[in-house]
């Protein structure tokens, strides 16, 4: 799983999980399906217009179908296509910003060459093999493809590495009270202001210390909040068992 760090223009270093090899050509496969179905349904059309046979007009309506596809979709989807969005994978720009049209007809433009002429082979190989997992198109635009939802296959009581809480004591009584998703969410607020400590993960941890002490029924957030985050993550782990 290999993963990058993009920082937005707000200053917030985000992690991302790079879309795999495979769910980009399991993409590219269900977009190709969705280009004929397309071209199916625009020839019905021009049927049931009376546009009969295989004509220069009825070649101008359906060639754009296909040319298109791609460039339409992820202009409209905010960098998906109806292959990449069932796969749970999206275009994201680098420079932390949204892709822009030029972005991503840019990558468009270069499909061509790493992704149709060569039958996928240059850009599967590129993205193999570069550190931001980048075809072509990526390079030249500055972009890359990432999952929507990466995959947790880490939970909590391994990421914390706790060999045996048999005779430990939690501090807070409740903390099971919270789900694993959201102990999830002060962990990460804490992992990131301890590697990134500046004012916009500071005020995200700062809002996770006082969100866990309004569901504890705390008068006050601790001094110390990394110690707080960490023992109420021994404790829910403690209580969970």
């Amino acid at each position: 799983m290999r993963t990058i760090d993009i920082v937005t223009t707000q200053n917030v270093t985000i992690n991302y999980e790079l879309a795999e090899v495979r769910d980009r050509i399991i993409a590219s496969i269900i977009d190709v399906i969705a280009t004929v179905v397309a071209l199916l349904l625009s020839g019905l059309l021009l049927i049931s217009s009376g546009i009969m046979g295989f004509n220069a007009f009825s070649l101008l309506i359906l060639l754009p179908v296909l040319l298109f596809y791609h460039l339409f979709c992820e202009i409209v989807f905010n960098g998906q296509s109806f292959g990449k969005r069932m796969l749970g994978i999206r275009v994201v720009k680098l420079t932390g910003r949204q892709p822009s049209a030029n972005d991503l007809i840019v990558r468009w433009a270069l499909r061509s060459v790493d992704s149709l002429f060569s039958l996928g082979t240059i850009a599967v190989m590129l993205i193999s093999s570069t550190e931001k997992a980048q075809r072509l198109g990526d390079i030249v635009a500055n972009t890359t493809v990432v999952k929507d939802f990466p995959s947790q296959a880490i939970k909590l009581p391994d990421i914390l590495k706790i060999r045996t809480l048999e005779s430990y004591v939690p501090t807070y009584k409740t903390a099971n009270q919270f789900t694993e998703k959201e102990m999830l969410v002060f962990k990460e607020a804490m992992d990131r202001y301890l590697k990134y400590k500046n004012d916009a993960h500071e005020t995200a941890l700062f809002e996770a210390c006082h969100a866990a002490k309004s569901r504890l029924g705390l008068d006050k957030v601790p001094h110390d909040r990394i110690e707080f985050i960490r023992t109420l993550i021994k404790d829910y782990v403690a209580l969970s068992r």
